[in-house]
């Protein structure tokens, strides 16, 4: 775990809890990683299972509908060291269980898992009759967790939080890439990338691949800051890691000079209401590009001023057509 960038204080608490789990022969508490997508929740579910030395299973929230399905998943568990009746004999190898986004597991799925969480038994449709479970641990991974059912989310003794890493941490994450991948990339470069990649590693690694891509269409071997200076500009990706889509909001909100509802937002910049709302609408209102009004979207003064400073409004502006009869939300 100490290979792991970044989360300092959740890995601190992490490794107390498996150190007295196992000398207690006992399975690690249910987790909850919740934040931001690509911020490390998968890769620390991986690393705890390996460091525990257990198995680490991964399983579609979608498929957990009902008794049968909750049962077909514990069926996989490791059921050595007991006896018949669900006594430990011996050391026990509680299996990993991930969920990835499972705030999209169903209602019925929750509830089903929840009491098996807690018991470590299941029903077997036959009155007073039982199947017992090994021990095991769900580490639950969402970018939503409000949307899961309260009596599920209580039954995760353990709820940690994934914040988006640093630009210093990003760009070690950066050159361990490319080192792992056998890309030589300068220091400049690699600073280049973390400073656009918003603080998340998946999408870090995604640039740092497509300017290693670039290197080879040019004809090098070294990742340089000009090269990926040049790579961010075919793909449109500005200064502050703001994508097209993002850039033409604000071209939006700059030009209109009015506040603008989300479903015209959506039709003009073909993107779909889900993913503004939940992806796009917060960076740029984090970042303090844009404000969420009782009457549309509006851009800042700041959103503003970034646009003017990275020359996103002359060029483009005949381009963007706002409908006389929009309507505001």
């Amino acid at each position: 775990m100490d290979n792991l960038i970044g989360h300092k204080n959740n890995k601190k608490q992490i490794r107390i809890y498996i150190e007295y789990t196992i000398k207690r022969n006992e399975n690690i508490p249910h987790m909850l990683f919740s934040g931001v997508a690509g911020c490390g929740k998968t890769t620390m579910a991986m690393e705890i299972a390996k460091l525990s030395n257990v198995d680490f299973l991964a399983v579609s929230p979608h498929n957990i509908q009902d008794r049968e399905s909750v049962l077909e998943v514990l069926d996989k568990l490791d059921h050595n060291n007991y006896d018949k009746y669900g006594n430990r004999k011996g050391n026990i190898r509680p299996t990993v269980v991930f969920f990835d986004e499972i705030h999209q597991m169903s209602r019925k799925g929750q509830e089903v898992m929840g009491i098996v969480m807690e018991k470590f038994m299941l029903e077997t449709g036959k009155p007073n009759k039982f199947y017992w479970i090994p021990y095991f641990t769900i580490i639950g991974a969402t970018t939503d967790d409000g949307e899961l059912s309260k009596p599920f989310r209580e039954k995760f003794k353990l709820r940690f939080l994934f914040e988006t890493y640093s630009k210093d941490e990003i760009t070690e994450i950066v050159k361990i890439h490319a080192k792992n991948k056998k890309s030589i990339i300068t220091n400049k470069a690699a600073r280049i990338i973390a400073q656009r990649s918003r603080g998340i590693p998946r999408t870090a690694v995604s640039y740092l691949e497509r300017s290693r891509d670039y290197a080879i269409h040019i004809g090098t071997n070294v990742i340089t800051s000009s090269i990926v200076i040049k790579n961010f500009e075919l793909m449109g990706i500005d200064s502050k890691g703001l994508t097209p889509a993002e850039i033409k909001i604000l071209r939006m909100l700059y030009i209109n000079k009015e506040p603008i509802g989300l479903d015209n937002l959506a039709i003009n910049v073909n993107e779909s209401l889900k993913n503004i709302k939940n992806t796009i609408e917060p960076f740029l209102i984090q970042e303090g590009f844009m404000l969420r009004s009782g009457k549309g979207r509006v851009i800042t003064t700041v959103g503003r001023e970034h646009l003017e400073k990275n020359n996103h409004i002359d060029t483009e502006r005949s381009k963007i057509e706002i409908p006389a009869n929009y309507v505001r939300s």
